[in-house]
């Protein structure tokens, strides 16, 4: 049976989310960001290894869920730059998390909708 397009495309966007925390943790970033970053790269290769798995769902949900919640306390904390004299960079750094919140959120509404396609009865 041949794959879908989003069957590709939402593995290789938790592999991307996974890397950009590894680079967060490579610039100077916490330690423990290295933990969304595993986690997103652990669901990104299992969703494409073993989609329906039952270990699959839950870990690509919870890690995009863990990943917008990371990305919105950041969004928070470059907000907190607006006034200062590091303004620009706190808008920046707000606009490049806001884009990986919004990634997570896609993610997250996509490991939900993994469920559900097979679940609808067929009409005759």
């Amino acid at each position: 049976m041949a794959r879908s397009a989003r069957e590709f495309v939402v593995p290789l966007l938790f592999l991307v989310e996974g890397v950009f925390w590894l680079g967060i943790v490579a610039t100077g970033g916490a330690i423990l960001l290295s933990l969304a970053a595993l986690a997103f790269i652990v669901s990104g290769l299992m969703m494409y290894a073993m989609p329906a798995n039952w270990v699959t769902r839950p870990l690509a949900g919870a890690s995009a869920l863990f990943g917008l919640v990371l990305a919105v306390y950041q969004v928070y904390e470059a907000a907190t730059l607006a006034g200062t004299g590091l303004g620009e960079l706190g808008l920046t750094s707000g606009a490049v998390f806001a884009v990986f919140a919004v990634l997570s959120v896609y993610l997250e509404l996509s490991t939900l909708a993994m469920g559900t396609q097979g679940l609808t009865p067929k009409k005759p």
